[in-house]
């Protein structure tokens, strides 16, 4: 009998189903424990005992790895600028990706666009013909929205090409363009003209490949090694040496005349960001270079910039390509032209440091530089752990206006920037955010307080029309804008949008003023002056909605409709305690089903994670899923603990997390205080093993691609920087995390040993009792080897270890039998170490099975 249910199946309301946890192990392959106490509770008989009836509700079967993998998922969508079209993307089941090599954009390998003509009824189709086949990605619609500029990524090739509209036909482009990611890589000058970042080899952007590129070289390299020659080295230079690393491959900055197809080189470099003048007349282009200084001496921040950034701009009338500002590193998070066109708006290095930097506006007509004088103003640089990477400016009007904070200010706020100093335009409001809505003409659209205002450059601000309450920014920013864009270009128009905390869009300064979508959309995909998309998610099943005024909701697309028979049970209050003495609340996701008279339970920890709980229970989230556990039989702990970076990263955690479980126990006490477990991924899995060293309360200890010993950790290589070093090293990254990020060392570790020591488990392995199931990816940027010395470690003490390595894969699982793998792992180990009794045997996964449903089918596309 297939695993595909019927439709009339799929039809039918849900039924409660008896003995989930022995129904999943049995369908995933699994043995149960054979003591005589592998009793399966029904949630519903206990459920009292907990204060909370929540759990005695089933809503059908549990959740499975499978569910996982067939599900759909959607990704950018559009409306063309005279509002006739509605344009998304549409991607079939994550597990038919053509290939697993690309991470996160998997599934652009089978990515359909779909289209939906808004002046008819008819249903959502393909906007290509068939013949075209899928790997399509969404770019941006020209000026008049009679061109629309698409990418297809198929057999390991990236390209560009140019949808016509009405006809749908699609024209494609030989060079690979670069990918949007820190900087932007296409833009249209107009409707007949594109220009671009584009690499002339036609090899993959490095974003796109830095996986796959090492994978493939090395059995080349090793192959010529094996033959005698021609000799296999990288060189890699420090100090007096430093000009040996190498550098990455050139790219180019071209003009594309879409009718004709022809290319123009515009200039040939390194570039990584361009940025058109609103005129059309010139580009601006920022280039990497040497590798950026720093101080040995001082702080190491995490991410840092580790090359520097020059400036260059392209007379597009002429060809004259020029460096305004010759030598002088440009920070990466800003580029933003006046209105006029006459002044560029970036951020230049100083002597000490990036914050003491300078504000600069470039003519492009003659090259001057203009240094605004901002007195003791600090730039926002963006908060979090990363070494300024970002500063929030723009024009207003024809003034620059700058986000930060005075010495003696309690907060930032939003400055006027004038030659004589800085004006403050929104101390008088609540305060206000760093990311501007929009900017129209000399007016500041931003939420100040969680509510709408209009600010102008003289510092008179008026409330914009909305409902009560808190809003949001909106968040529908599409992953091909840059970050640089989406931090930093705000659009110019009267109007912005923003989220109500029922998830109602509103578009403040749009006539009309409130536009307020179903409130169970709690997702934006898009938000224009002719309507807004939003996804709405109900118990996995996700839908497309268009909302326009004067016109009813319309569905553009559903997907994922057998979820609906699926149980997600949901999360669950745990209040407690910080460290700090604050409440705080962290989250529980108890099963329906479990074995024993109690629910033993999972810590899935991660610290200085988010506070609220996952809001998509059926996203894609092959490394720490709970709901997966859950339908195993677990209940699943997610504890909510800040990151203190004034404290070493093993101090007191398991102190703190105990704390929370204590709070869960005594909260739900049909948890079992005997049965709990630690899980974690990456930082989370550090803090598991933290945590075997420091108590024994935990009875397993699941650690996936997390670290053993800090000092290694320190200066190891990725698998990627180590084959292929030219496109960049990790070393700024990783020295940065160990000293100054979650890793809070503060030194190197010849500075500190002592202190590499103590927060290393590896060196406190003898403490640890529980057993311990160590997971990771031989490719992965923290490399296996700090899985394998913690498996060295208690293989020599003789104590209960498991070590698995999933072969091709990086810091995430991506493969899906590998997930399959990975999940049904943890279920075995959790059954063999929290079982109510002997442990049943090891199993073999099984194969895997076909999805719930069908994929969705488009409408035939256009003849």
């Amino acid at each position: 009998m297939s695993g595909r249910p019927t439709a009339s199946a799929r039809r039918r309301a849900p039924v409660r189903i008896a003995f989930a946890a022995a129904f999943a192990a049995a369908s995933a392959g699994l043995a149960l424990p054979t003591s005589a106490r592998t009793l399966v509770q029904d949630g519903a008989t206990v459920a009292a005992e907990a204060g909370s009836s929540t759990a005695a509700q089933p809503r059908g079967r549990p959740y499975r790895t499978d569910d996982m993998l067939a599900a759909e998922s959607f990704g950018n969508a559009t409306l063309d600028p005279t509002g006739r079209w509605a344009i998304f993307e549409h991607r079939p089941a994550y597990e038919s990706a053509t290939s697993f090599a690309f991470g996160l954009r998997n599934p652009w390998t089978v990515s359909r666009l779909e289209i939906v003509d808004l002046t008819g009824d008819r249903p959502a189709e393909r906007l290509l013909a068939a013949s075209e086949g899928d790997g399509l990605v969404l770019g941006p619609w020209s000026p008049s929205g009679h061109r629309l500029l698409v990418f297809r990524l198929r057999d390991r090739r990236w390209q560009a090409g140019v949808v016509e509209m009405p006809a749908r036909t699609v024209r494609w482009f030989a060079p690979s363009p670069e990918l949007s990611t820190f900087g932007q890589a296409a833009q249209w000058r107009s409707d007949d003209e594109l220009v671009l970042l584009v690499r002339p080899d036609g090899s993959l952007p490095q974003w796109l490949d830095s996986g796959g590129r090492g994978v493939r070289a090395l059995p080349t390299r090793w192959r010529a090694t094996e033959a005698g020659g021609p000799a296999q080295r990288t060189t890699l230079g420090s100090g007096a040496f430093a000009a040996d690393m190498p550098d990455m491959p050139e790219n180019q900055a071209v003009r594309l005349d879409v009718a004709t197809g022809r290319f123009t080189t515009l200039a040939a470099g390194r570039f990584y960001d361009l940025e058109l003048a609103p005129d059309g007349d010139r580009l601006a282009l920022v280039e990497t270079a040497a590798a950026a200084p720093f101080d040995p001496a001082g702080p190491f921040e995490p991410q840092a910039i580790d090359r520097e950034r020059r400036l260059r701009l392209v007379d597009l009338r002429t060809g004259d390509l020029s460096s305004p500002l010759g030598e002088a590193d440009v920070a990466p998070s800003l580029l933003s032209w006046s209105p006029r066109s006459n002044r560029l708006l970036v951020w230049t290095r100083g002597p000490a440091g990036w914050a003491a930097g300078d504000l600069v506006a470039v003519d492009p007509a003659t090259g001057a530089a203009e240094r605004y004088a901002r007195g003791d103003l600090q730039p926002y640089a963006g908060g979090g752990v990363a070494a300024f990477n970002a500063v929030y400016a723009d024009w207003l009007g024809d003034r620059p206006i700058l986000f930060g904070r005075s010495s003696t200010a309690a907060r930032d706020d939003w400055h006027r920037l004038d030659l004589n100093g800085p004006v403050n335009l929104t101390a008088a409001l609540a305060p206000p955010s760093s990311r501007i809505g929009a900017i129209d003409g000399e007016r500041l659209l931003l939420l100040a307080g969680g509510r709408p205002w209009a600010v102008t450059a003289s510092g008179e601000a008026a409330s914009l029309t909305a409902p009560p309450g808190s809003l949001s920014g909106f968040d529908g920013v599409g992953y091909l804008e840059s970050q640089r864009r989406q931090r930093n270009s705000p659009p110019r128009q009267s109007w912005f949008a923003a989220r109500t905390p029922a998830g109602a869009v509103l578009r403040p300064g749009l006539d009309p003023a409130v536009e307020v979508v179903e409130e169970d959309a709690r997702f934006g995909v898009y938000a224009g002056a002719l309507g807004v998309i939003t996804r709405s998610v109900e118990n996995g099943v996700q839908r497309l909605q268009l909302e326009q005024p004067g016109r009813p909701s319309r569905t553009l697309a559903t997907i994922n409709d057998y979820l609906a028979e699926v149980d997600f049970p949901p999360p669950e209050p745990v209040r407690h305690l910080g460290p700090d003495g604050r409440e705080r609340t962290s989250w529980l996701y108890r099963p329906r089903s479990w074995r024993g008279e109690k629910i033993p339970l999972v810590v899935l920890s991660y610290p200085g994670g988010p506070a609220a709980p996952p809001a998509e229970p059926a996203a894609l989230n092959a490394w720490a899923n709970p709901q997966l556990v859950v339908g195993g039989g677990y209940a699943v702990l997610i504890p909510v603990l800040a990151l203190d970076r004034d404290k070493e990263p093993a101090e007191d955690y398991a102190r703190d997390v105990l704390t929370v479980v204590d709070a869960a126990l005594a909260q739900y006490p049909v948890l079992d205080p005997g049965r709990v477990a630690h899980w974690g991924h990456s930082f989370g899995g550090y803090v598991g093993l933290v945590a075997a060293t420091q108590t024994d309360r935990f009875k397993a200890i699941i650690s996936v691609a997390g670290l053993s010993d800090l000092a290694t950790a320190w200066g190891e290589f990725s698998p990627s920087n180590r084959d292929n070093p030219e496109f960049g090293l990790s070393l700024r990254q990783r020295i940065g995390w160990a000293e100054e990020s979650q890793g809070r060392m503060r030194a190197p570790p010849w500075a500190a040993p002592d202190r590499y020591v103590r927060n290393s488990p590896l060196f406190a392995a003898d403490r640890i009792t529980a057993p311990v199931l160590l997971v990771h990816g031989d490719r992965d940027l923290l490399p296996s080897t700090q899985s394998e010395i913690m498996f060295s470690a208690l293989w020599r003490q003789n104590k209960d270890a498991r070590l698995l390595t999933y072969w091709g894969e990086g810091h995430h699982l991506w493969s899906p039998d590998n997930i399959r793998d990975l999940y049904a792992q943890i279920v075995i180990f959790l059954d063999r170490t929290l079982g109510a009794g002997e442990a049943g045997p090891a199993v073999t996964p099984p194969p895997r099975s076909p999805p719930s449903v069908e994929p969705s089918s488009p409408s035939p596309p256009p003849s």
